[in-house]
């Protein structure tokens, strides 16, 4: 999920406050006097160890810009409002615009998808949330959820897939909110074991598979597997006819190589945020940027 201000300026041609951004990085009201993001920054140059693109330059510029403007249009939005609240009603389009755009960042803020099913015929992708951690101990309501999904009813078959499913992951497991979409359908798993029964690769020559609970239960009862060594996603998100191509198309994500190593890490106290990770891999020039100003 790419920063606001990314959205904003990527999508200049079919967005009123994206043309605004334009506008105001042309107008003499916007700064462009360069300036050291920290400390760190600013040591480093005196070292002569960073070296700043004509490319990496502009980035810097715009995504500026596009902080300068963001901030601006928020307090206009926000001194609006009457008695606590802000009626989207009175805004301009530009600020409504804004408000929406906003809110949206919010609720998805960097996050880290990996398409896990995707049919090129009729535009469905699916895709699981990798950095929303939600649980990593199971109680037994969770267990059902995870296996079964939240609509099931009870029966004896359950049980008899439950009390396994809790002795392997009871004390030791990763789960986390795929998504809004399929949240009372049963989890979806992933993982790295080739040769796991019930699973299928996600993509050729990927490494990363999905499915095959049963036999991840069997494995970690046998001590041929950690706990850790699998990952359940309760939800994910479900884009129709095409939607996600759309939303890559308005700035809102950043297709990327899925890298295996970063699909199965389990986000359990990581030195940065695997958002970091991820855009530091795919080398996005807003990165180091956007990271060392502590944004």
């Amino acid at each position: 999920r790419l920063p606001l201000e990314a959205e904003i300026y990527r999508n200049e041609r079919r967005s009123g406050i994206g043309k605004k951004l334009r506008n105001y990085l042309e107008s003499d009201e916007y700064d462009s006097t360069p300036v050291k993001t920290n400390r760190k920054d600013e040591e480093e140059e005196q070292r002569g160890s960073v070296s700043f693109s004509p490319l990496a330059a502009k980035t810097v510029f715009w995504y500026r810009g596009a902080q300068n403007l963001v901030k601006k249009e928020l307090e206009k939005i926000t001194s609006s409002a009457q008695n606590g609240r802000i009626d989207p009603s009175s805004l301009s389009k530009d600020s409504q615009e804004l408000l929406q755009l906003y809110l949206e960042n919010q609720d998805t803020w960097q996050e880290v998808c990996l398409v896990a099913e995707r049919d090129e015929q009729n535009g469905k992708t699916t895709t699981l949330v990798l950095n929303r951690p939600m649980a990593f101990k199971v109680t037994e309501m969770l267990g059902r959820l995870v296996l079964f999904g939240a609509n099931a009813n009870e029966n004896a078959s359950q049980a008899e897939r439950l009390g396994p499913f809790l002795t392997a992951f009871g004390t030791d497991c990763a789960i986390y909110v795929g998504g809004p979409d399929g949240m009372g359908e049963p989890s979806t798993m992933i993982h790295g074991i080739k040769d796991l029964p019930g699973s299928k690769e996600i993509s050729p020559g990927l490494g990363v598979y999905m499915g095959g609970i049963d036999a991840a239960v069997s494995g970690v009862l046998a001590g041929k597997y950690k706990p850790l060594d699998f990952r359940f996603f309760v939800g994910k998100h479900v884009y129709k006819d095409g939607n996600l191509d759309a939303q890559v198309l308005l700035g809102k994500y950043q297709p990327i190589a899925c890298a295996r190593s970063l699909a199965l890490k389990q986000c359990i106290q990581l030195p940065k945020p695997l958002w970091h990770e991820g855009m530091y891999e795919s080398n996005f020039l807003f990165w180091r940027y956007k990271c060392n100003s502590g944004f």
